[in-house]
């Protein structure tokens, strides 16, 4: 190698050096795999390993990905969307249409699982996002026809054999990988490079406020919890909620017996036994049934009034969302230990996120009533 670069001029070792400083930078962005081959393109890897080569900066995006809704109206970047996934109402919830009212007439172009491949290309977009259950068909298509398509899955683990039910060698640091390398890839597709920064360092500085207050209590004293989806649904092991759990001071009861997304019913949740049963709001009728129906009265949650309904903006699914760590860890953390996590620190935190990244003020509440 020494003789290699005796040989070569004083202008080609300058070329190789200032070649090399690029690689490196590209390298340092976790949102970055590869340089692009022209200035204006950039060339990556998606979060189910396809290689994704887009024009920058793009101007029309079909998002048929829910989580990638949010974070781009987070960075303020939905000016850039032009046709969305059918379903974003009930897998959202109607908050997203307050704070981007535009939403309401926007396109729909196919569902999470399946893009429409005409009404796509109808909308001649720059690049499509979608969700990582999304049909693989569908998506070659779409690429055969010169669009690029980029899978959005919020973990870090790549490819996984099914979607919705991944094993992740560490979950935690899959989901925070995932959900920062979607924030910045986002922000770099959109052109919001600093307020992705600026999103990421607010998650960051939340979780640091979780840690502080409940990170070091033993695994003993932990709050036992059970979170639901959709009705009979249920998260199991290597799902984000669990880590949310896990950061927020509890433990995941239904992780030993469920990998992914599982089921419930009365006998399951009585050999559970949790402290605490989470629900969500944009599911009301699964919180109804758990507090009125007969079948689950027997419960010592439901007994000790422990049935937890969170609020929208917490975001307590199966892949994170900004807000689900920005946010979402902290509330939980209140719900479980308010002695260590006061209600005033949680909503002022909120309102903070909603002014600086969405926009708009904050008009939720810590407890929300249906």
């Amino acid at each position: 190698m020494k003789n290699l670069f005796k040989r070569s001029n004083s202008v080609l070792l300058c070329a190789v050096l200032a070649l090399a400083l690029l690689f490196s930078v590209c390298g340092a962005g976790t949102a970055a795999a590869a340089a692009g081959t022209a200035k204006d393109t950039w060339t990556f890897v998606d979060q189910a390993d396809n290689i994704v080569s887009v024009k920058l900066p793009v101007k029309r995006m079909v998002v048929l990905q829910h989580h990638s809704i949010d974070i781009i109206c987070q960075l303020g970047g939905q000016d850039k969307i032009v046709g969305v996934e059918g379903q974003w109402s009930k897998n959202l919830g109607n908050y997203i249409a307050d704070i981007w009212p535009a939403i309401k007439n926007m396109p729909t172009a196919g569902t999470l699982a399946e893009p429409n491949v005409e009404a796509v290309a109808a909308l001649a977009p720059d690049v499509v996002i979608v969700a990582s259950q999304a049909k693989k068909e569908s998506c070659a298509q779409l690429r055969d026809m010169g669009i690029p398509v980029c899978v959005v899955s919020l973990r870090g683990e790549g490819r996984q054999a099914e979607a919705q039910n991944p094993r992740l060698a560490n979950a935690d640091a899959a989901y925070t990988q995932g959900c920062e390398w979607a924030i910045k890839t986002l922000g770099r597709l959109t052109g919001r490079d600093a307020q992705a920064n600026a999103l990421w360092a607010f998650c960051q500085e939340s979780r640091k406020m979780v840690d502080d207050a409940v990170g070091k209590i033993a695994d003993k004293k932990r709050v036992r919890a059970v979170t639901v989806m959709n009705k009979n649904g249920v998260y199991g092991n290597d799902k984000y909620v669990g880590c949310m759990l896990l950061r927020a001071g509890g433990i995941n009861a239904a992780a030993k017996d469920l990998q992914g997304n599982g089921t419930y019913n009365a006998e399951t949740l009585a050999k559970w036994d949790p402290d605490v049963i989470i629900t969500q709001d944009r599911y009301p009728e699964v919180y109804k049934e758990l507090t009125t129906s007969p079948e689950y009265a027997k419960l010592r949650c439901v007994k000790e009034g422990n049935v937890i309904l969170a609020p929208y903006w917490t975001k307590p699914w199966g892949n994170p969302d900004a807000d689900s760590m920005a946010l979402g860890e902290l509330w939980l953390a209140w719900k479980f230990y308010p002695n260590k996590i006061s209600g005033e620190t949680v909503l002022k935190r909120a309102q903070e996120f909603y002014k600086k990244f969405y926009g708009v003020p904050f008009t939720g509440t810590l407890t929300p009533t249906l």
